[in-house]
């Protein structure tokens, strides 16, 4: 719990120390040009708000799972006290994310980038966070095959949400979608 706190006021100290920084670096641009750098693609991915939501509800998960009771009911005690101890850093992850979605909507992008750090700083710790979670606690609570199961079932969300995030990331920059 104290490390979750931690983090979370350090992601608030570093997201208000880089919010007036020139996203992609020190704003120079290329050669001194003052063209300010082109984000790629690594630059570009930002936590989605599903990622930043944290695991998967306990009725989804029991039903989907079809965990026995000892199992469901272990994993909705974990799920709630997970939740509880991250819910502060998610709060402020979201509420970042709704920003930069209205700014970017505004037309302020300039605005809108200048979130991106202390917003993917605090992905990459949520992040994290879900891992352990999955990793220490599902796989404490799941029998063998459930886990297996919830694993697989996991590494393909992740996957279609990076496939949503590279569409939402094209639509947002204007780009043409080559692969379709």
């Amino acid at each position: 719990m104290r490390r979750i706190i931690a983090l979370t006021l350090l992601c608030t100290a570093a997201g208000s120390r880089l919010s007036g920084q020139m996203p992609y670096g020190g704003g120079g641009g290329r050669g001194g040009t003052g063209e300010a750098p082109r984000p790629t693609a690594l630059e570009s991915a930002l936590p989605s708000p599903e990622d930043l939501a944290g695991p998967a509800l306990p009725e989804f998960v029991v039903d989907r799972f079809e965990l026995d009771t000892t199992e469901a009911q272990a994993y909705r005690v974990a799920f709630d006290s997970f939740m509880t101890v991250t819910r502060a850093l998610r709060d402020s992850a979201l509420a970042s994310r709704r920003r930069i979605d209205a700014l970017w909507q505004s037309g302020d992008r300039s605005a809108a980038r200048g979130q991106f750090p202390a917003l993917r700083n605090m992905g990459d710790l949520l992040a994290k966070e879900d891992g352990r979670f999955d990793d220490r606690v599902v796989k404490r609570i799941f029998s063998k095959a459930h886990y297996k199961d919830y694993k697989d079932w996991r590494s393909d969300q992740r996957k279609q949400a990076e496939a949503d995030r590279k569409e939402r990331m094209q639509q947002m920059s204007g780009s043409p979608n080559p692969g379709r």
